[in-house]
């Protein structure tokens, strides 16, 4: 049990941190970076109508989704005074 516990201890502390970057690696640059393509404004239009899309359908699904619950008597909404029960 013990030799056990003390291999399993030296190999956990041979593996644990390695923070030396080895033989090949060379240190990336902002060379290496992607090159920005295309007009940025023609790209933020086209994803805001496609956020704006995503965001009205959502919108619409929760306001039917209220209105299915609402019309079918699953969801009572509290605003007005409950009916009296006599």
């Amino acid at each position: 049990m013990l030799a056990s516990r003390s291999a399993i201890s030296r190999l956990m502390q041979t593996t644990v941190r390695r923070y030396h970057a080895g033989e090949g690696f060379k240190t990336p640059s902002m060379d290496e970076l992607p090159v920005p393509q295309g007009s940025w404004q023609a790209r933020h239009d086209a994803n805001q109508r496609r956020y704006n899309t995503i965001l009205l359908a959502g919108i619409g699904f929760l306001a039917g989704s209220i209105a299915i619950a609402k019309g079918s008597g699953l969801l009572y909404l509290n605003y007005a005074p409950p009916k009296s029960i006599d």
